[in-house]
Order: C-alpha cells, then sequence, then structure tokens
C-alpha cells in the first residue's frame, strides 16, 4: 500500500491551482506570446476546459498533449484535471514510430498540438501516422488557437479555448488518473508511468517548500520540458508556491541567461549540458539572483559544466527523480551536494537498498538497488499490469533499477542498472531502436548498445543480422531511423554480422550486449 499525503496539503489538481490564488493580480506564467496574472492564468484554464467538454472530452477520456513548453501547455495540464481527464504527455523530440506507439497504446480521443513551432512541424507528423495509430482520435486541439486550419487527417481541429469560461461542474478527484509520463525500461519498451492528481499536487507542494519556491519574490525559468517528470514536477511546484513561470519553448544558452536576468529568475532545474551553456553565456557576471538550481548528470563532461556553473554563482545542487517517483523526489546536502541522491522532499519516504539479486537489505554505505515507497509514487504502468507488478512490492517499495547506497541523511546515487542507454540526457531502452530496425524487410535481428570512444558521450550502434540473401545499405537505415525517432537514437554506426556473440545460460542462449559494446568502442576509435 502507498503512503499518501494527509491533511494540509491539495488532493487534486484544481485545489493546487487555489493555492495560487491568494494574490489574484500576481503574474503567473509567461511566454513569447503572452503574461497572464494568476486571475488570468484560472480563467485560461476554464476556457480551455470547456472547450474540451465542448468537443465531448469527459472524466476518464485520455487527451494527448504535444506541444512546447508555454502557457496554452500549462493550462491544458489543470484542464484535463478539471474534468478528470486523463493527460498523456509526448515529448517534443518524438517522431511518427514514437508517437503513433503512444497515441495507439493510450488511445487518445485528443490530441493538443501547436501549428506554431519552428523547430518541429508536429502537423505534418501527425498527418503522416498510419490510420490505426490514430484510431481513438475524434479532435485535434490548436494552440494558440489561431492557426486558421479546420482539418488534419480526416480529423477536426478546433481552437484550444475560447471566449467563455464554460468548464462546467469541477470533477478533480484524489484518486482520478491526472497524467502519464513515458519512459525506457530495459526489459520491454517505453511504458506510460502513470500519476494520480494526489500525487502529483502533494508531490508540487512538498518541492515548493523544500526548495523554496513558495518565497514571495521567487521566479521560475522553465526551460525544461513540461511533458516530462523533470519540467513538470518543477512547474507544479511553481504553481503550489505561487511563483511566476518563465516558459521557454526551446533551450538556447544566451537566450536563457538574458532571460534569467530580465526576469530575476531565483530557481531553475536541468541537466548539466544546460547550465554548462548558461555559464558560458554568463559574461563572467555572476547570477546573484539566483538562489537554487537542481541539476542531474547526464553527460560525460557533466563535472566541468557544474563547476563553471558555480563559478556563475548558479549555486548547482544535485537531485534524483523517476517518472516513477517524481522528479525533485530528494535534494543532495552539505558535502554530497553535487552527487544525485540527497534528501527526499517528504519526510515520510521509505528508502531501502536491496541486493539486486536477492532482495536482502543492506547496510548503511554498501551499495545496491534502491528501493523507494513514497507519497509521490506512481500508481502504475497504464494498461501494464505485469509491469507493474514487477515494479512494486507486496510492501509498496518501488523497485528503482538504480544503483546507489544510504547515508546518515538521505542516500547517493551511483549508476543505472542493466542495459538502458543513457542518450541525449534520457534513459532510452534499446528495444526501442531495435524495432524500429527490425520491421525493415531484410532484418533478421538486431542488437543496439552505447558506446563511446573516449571522445564525447555515449551514442548508439545498431548490429544487425541480415536474413539470408538481403542486400541492406548502413545509409539507409539510418535514413529510416531518422523519420522514426528523435535524433539522439540514430545509430551512429550499423554494423553487419553473420551472427551475434551469445552464452548459454539456464534460460537459453543469451546475447553478450559486453562483447557487442567492446566491438562497437573498438569500431568508434578506429573510424570515429
Amino acid at each position: 500500500m502507498r503512503k499518501t499525503y494527509g491533511a494540509g496539503y491539495p488532493r487534486n489538481l484544481s485545489e493546487l491551482l487555489t493555492l495560487a490564488a491568494r494574490e489574484p493580480s500576481a503574474a503567473a506564467v509567461a511566454d513569447a506570446a503572452s503574461t497572464l496574472d494568476r486571475r488570468e492564468f484560472q480563467n485560461r484554464v476554464l476556457r480551455t476546459a470547456g472547450a474540451l467538454r465542448r468537443a465531448g472530452v469527459g472524466f476518464a477520456d485520455r487527451v494527448a498533449l504535444w506541444l512546447p513548453n508555454s502557457v496554452d501547455y500549462l493550462a491544458a495540464i489543470f484542464a484535463c484535471a478539471r474534468l478528470g481527464a486523463l493527460a498523456i504527455h509526448i515529448n517534443t523530440r518524438f517522431r511518427e514510430a514514437e508517437v503513433g506507439s503512444l497515441l495507439r497504446r493510450s488511445r487518445a480521443v485528443a490530441l493538443v498540438t501547436t501549428w506554431d513551432f519552428a523547430a518541429v512541424d508536429f502537423p505534418a507528423i501527425l498527418a503522416a501516422l498510419p490510420a490505426d495509430d490514430r484510431a481513438a482520435l475524434r479532435t485535434v486541439f490548436a494552440a494558440p488557437p489561431s492557426s486558421g486550419v479546420t482539418e488534419i487527417a480526416g480529423l477536426p481541429v478546433l481552437a484550444l479555448y475560447g471566449e467563455v469560461a464554460d468548464a462546467g461542474p469541477d470533477q478533480a478527484h484524489p484518486d482520478a488518473p491526472c497524467l502519464t509520463f513515458t519512459t525506457s525500461g530495459t526489459t520491454s519498451g517505453p511504458k506510460l508511468v502513470l500519476h494520480d492528481q494526489r500525487a502529483i499536487a502533494g508531490h508540487a507542494l512538498d518541492v515548493a517548500r523544500h526548495i523554496g519556491l513558495d518565497a514571495p519574490d521567487a521566479v521560475l525559468f522553465g526551460a525544461v520540458p513540461f511533458c516530462g517528470t523533470f519540467g513538470n514536477a518543477a512547474a507544479m511546484a511553481a504553481i503550489a508556491g505561487g511563483a511566476p513561470i518563465v516558459c521557454v519553448p526551446q533551450f538556447d544558452g544566451g537566450i536563457a541567461a538574458q532571460l534569467i536576468r530580465q526576469h530575476r529568475v531565483t530557481h531553475l532545474v536541468g541537466g548539466d549540458d544546460m547550465f554548462g551553456c548558461i555559464a558560458a553565456a554568463s559574461g563572467g557576471r555572476c547570477f546573484d539572483e539566483v538562489r537554487f538550481s537542481g541539476f542531474a548528470a547526464f553527460h560525460s563532461n557533466a563535472a566541468a559544466s557544474i563547476a563553471a556553473a558555480e563559478a556563475a554563482g548558479l549555486k548547482p545542487r544535485g537531485l534524483y527523480g523517476s517518472s516513477e517517483v517524481q522528479a525533485l523526489f530528494s535534494v543532495a546536502e552539505g558535502e554530497n551536494r553535487l552527487l544525485g541522491g540527497g534528501v527526499p522532499v517528504n519526510r515520510a519516504a521509505r528508502l531501502a537498498v536491496r541486493d539486486p539479486q536477492s532482495g536482502g537489505g543492506l547496510s548503511p554505505g554498501t551499495s545496491g538497488e534502491l528501493w523507494i515507497d513514497a507519497p509521490s509514487r506512481f500508481v502504475g504502468y497504464l494498461e501494464n499490469p505485469s509491469a507493474t507488478e514487477r515494479a512494486i512490492a507486496v510492501d509498496g517499495m518501488f523497485r528503482t533499477g538504480d544503483l546507489a547506497r544510504l547515508t546518515a541523511a538521505g542516500f547517493v546515487y551511483e549508476a543505472r542498472i542493466g542495459d538502458a542507454m543513457r542518450l541525449g540526457g534520457f534513459l532510452v531502452s534499446p528495444e526501442e531502436i531495435e524495432a524500429v530496425i527490425q520491421a525493415l524487410p531484410g532484418v533478421a535481428g538486431v542488437q543496439v548498445v552505447a558506446a563511446s570512444c573516449g571522445r564525447g558521450d555515449p551514442v548508439p550502434v545498431a548490429f544487425v543480422q541480415p536474413r539470408v540473401g538481403a542486400q541492406l545499405d548502413e545509409a539507409l537505415l539510418q535514413a529510416h531511423c531518422t523519420r522514426q525517432v528523435a535524433r539522439f537514437k540514430v545509430p551512429k554506426r550499423i554494423v553487419f554480422v553473420d551472427r551475434f556473440p551469445v552464452v548459454d545460460s539456464p534460460n537459453g542462449p543469451k546475447v553478450q550486449r559486453v562483447v557487442l559494446r567492446q566491438m562497437a568502442e573498438e569500431l568508434l576509435q578506429a573510424t570515429g
């Protein structure tokens, strides 16, 4: 049984939004198109909920959100929650295979996207999807609502919000499914991590109090995409604390440095590379207003980026989190402040480090697999009970798959257990890329590993076993991957092999990924 939030916490996202209503005229959220105060943002939420409701979206329906950080994105999250609908977050870096899979598996009845983002042509990708992938869709909503388009792929395109705030009765409920984050496991394809409203709202208040987003002058720099738990948890915490959010649709170090100074930003979170870029654009001037910045180390040169961030006055602190327990689950303290892990923001959180094979408990200071039970923990994987059962024990503890050790104050994160690859700042299952290549004619088998030649971050390398008589071309396979998946998932090299290295085990032959990684690294060292 999962721990839960008690008295004094918002029970759902509607109650979370009311926390910010104490000063209706104070700034709430801004993007390049508009700046809204708290009263105006609440009105935008009601107008958005009204548009969804008029189109037939109701309690327990699923609405896909596929757009960059913006006022409209945040309003859509709260509008869905008010209707009791489930928001399916889609990464803006996803392409045809990934988007189609999410729409098909989630059975979303509506999609909120934009015609106004130069970096990605979302409508073109949507139109190119196979009909089966979008079979459940009934409506597409345009954000902002001035696209001028009325139809796409046979679906009506409606304005995301109108002039009238006719949202209807508030159906937000603590136990109602709230949103899903997409994650990649090491043994299966991407999973949809399901959270209820109570967990999202309660965690937001914990984070706001822990890192000071409830201070009267706090301002959040919202550059990390809201589609993932990292950006989402920070944005929800800002709402809980009443701190305005500066929405950034696409990160650029120079623009970020300018906006941080212009808006007197006090809080920001992101990957180590983001902090390195901001520090490089500081012009030698410290960011004096910044009081807290939390980072996750995603790249091999993280230490250099964080050292530069410290020198620029960004005050970086290590964070830990996951889609399952939410980002900003813990914040590093004291001598370990630049390491992952730290102290949970909720004091009721329960931590354990267990032997990955036996499941037996390990003493503090001994490395093992981290298990967590906390009020911020997910409900389960959407429509995947077997994966949920494997991940959550009968005592409510979630098996993170992370290597860590307990300390007197909390824990220190060390590494990821298993075969998941860290590419472009994301954990990626090899099977995601393998499935795309495997679908091509002439491919008998495929294995993907991450490798590095010692220069830069790891990149994916694919080993492909052709069918007998098939003529495969590396460039054509890479071009196919480029159309189907995000750029950071496209294999740097595709190597054709007659067979994979295997080893016999009690459960049958297993591919030796360690051998493939060695082969990939040797190839990259030889060819660059």
